[in-house]
């Protein structure tokens, strides 16, 4: 029940990513569109895509890691037999879950620090830095929480995708 409530949860956040990569498309043709013309083009648009171009990364990273679809090196683990590789599998996993916590306890301080601060954001846009700050924690916890996952269950091989 709770790994479903979890999938769902990064579904979720992969279709919000979606739509925000959607949108960033959608105000560089316009604005290509609008230059081309004459017209004077959208003010805020590169600082709000900039914005949106992390939001969105870190929103669907969860999403990507739990559907393999991350670069993967498997060169020596497809070599290896099935219980080596499961076993390597695990200790791989241990460590990017070890690597997202360290990474996303040092993104909750930065963003803490900044909220602590009050550091705010002057482009075209005045906001609050901890507000970009803070996807990076929330994007690292849910990383390390579909690391252990995989740590506990690994994937099967027939769910492997080929290489070259």
């Amino acid at each position: 029940m709770i790994g479903q409530l979890f999938d769902r949860l990064l579904l979720m956040l992969a279709a919000l990513s979606a739509g925000i990569l959607g949108m960033i498309a959608l105000v560089i043709s316009v604005n290509v569109g609008l230059r081309n013309l004459g017209y004077p083009t959208i003010y805020g648009a590169l600082d709000a895509i900039q914005y949106a171009l992390m939001i969105a990364t870190f929103m669907g990273a969860p999403w990507v890691l739990a559907r393999n679809g991350h670069v993967k090196i498997d060169l020596l683990t497809a070599s290896l037999p099935p219980r080596a590789e499961t076993a390597m599998t695990r200790v791989t996993c241990l460590i990017g879950a070890l690597t997202a916590g360290v990474l996303g306890w040092y993104g909750l301080q930065a963003a803490l620090a900044s909220a602590a601060r009050g550091s705010m954001i002057r482009t075209s846009f005045i906001i609050p830095e901890w507000w970009m700050l803070a996807f990076v924690p929330v994007s690292l916890a849910l990383c390390m929480i579909v690391f252990l996952r995989k740590v506990l269950k690994p994937d099967s091989a027939d769910r492997k995708l080929t290489g070259l």
